[in-house]
């Protein structure tokens, strides 16, 4: 993945995150900008991303885990930073789908969620599936923001006691260093053509159009994100989607899931009888 893009897609994009995930994400990558073999072609190559989706066949249940923070692909930076790729992920969940040994799936997850992009994609692969096979998601740590909006797909999802669930929402945060950068006597001109063009950018203030439209932006993949929780779950009110976490105890009052099991062993075991 070329730098420019790893960028972008930290510092620039709507995100369905845990915010301590993505502050984490964002100081490995600026002490990874520090080093001088950080610009290696092969230290940003795409295809060096760890493969970390691949599923297990116990007994006629596939466990596929979901773990770390979730992207649509990954480089090997991104994989070293505790990314998840769903490109992988949704091919092993074609690949489950086509096996006519596998009744049951497993979504053996423990992420606080990452980008928007290719979780709807996902999310249907998810929801499609769990019409002709028995689908359940399970965490014994946690399932937040865009991992939820994955397991919320699912027939069934079950948490151990010590878990949490939650943080439905999206937030796009950028940094105004305009102050910053006048005290230091640093001044910048923009040439550009197009009203929205270089939105954003460091040194610029946003004007009110474009904080409107950003928000706008944030908004929609909310609205969306919600939808399809709500498909699944109904009963799961807007007052329990405003980005908060639950514990087990709260999650199962407000329908986020459907019961609390400490082992997954013990409910795979269930899933095979």
């Amino acid at each position: 993945m070329r730098l420019e893009r790893i960028l972008e897609v930290v510092y620039t994009k709507p995100w369905a995150i845990l915010p301590t995930k993505h502050r984490a994400i964002q100081t490995i990558l600026e002490a990874h900008l520090e080093r001088a073999d950080f610009l290696r072609p092969d230290f940003l190559n795409e295809d060096d991303c760890t493969d970390n989706s691949n599923y297990q066949i116990l007994g006629n249940t596939a466990v596929i885990p979901i773990e770390g923070t979730i992207l649509n692909k990954c480089s090997g930076l991104e994989a070293l930073c505790g990314a998840f790729s769903l490109e992988e992920f949704k091919q092993d969940i074609k690949d489950v789908a086509a096996r006519p040994d596998v009744k049951n799936i497993l979504l053996n997850i423990s992420s606080g969620g990452g980008t928007v992009t290719g979780v709807p994609e996902a999310a249907d692969l998810i929801s499609e599936l769990a019409n002709s096979k028995n689908v359940y998601a399970y965490t014994y740590d946690c399932i937040a923001s865009a991992a939820y909006w994955l397991a919320s797909q699912a027939n069934g999802i079950f948490i151990s006691k010590s878990a949490e669930v939650g943080s439905i929402g999206v937030y796009l945060a950028l940094l105004d260093v305009t102050g910053a950068m006048e005290n230091e006597g640093i001044k910048l001109e923009l040439f550009k053509a197009g009203k929205f063009k270089a939105m954003g950018i460091p040194g610029v203030p946003l004007s009110d159009e474009e904080r409107a439209l950003m928000q706008a932006s944030v908004d929609k993949v909310y609205t969306n994100f919600t939808a399809y929780v709500n498909a699944k779950r109904p009963a799961v009110t807007s007052d329990s989607m405003q980005g908060q976490m639950f514990d087990s105890d709260e999650a199962l009052k407000a329908g986020l899931i459907d019961g609390v099991i400490n082992d997954v062993n013990a409910l795979i075991d269930y899933l095979n009888k």
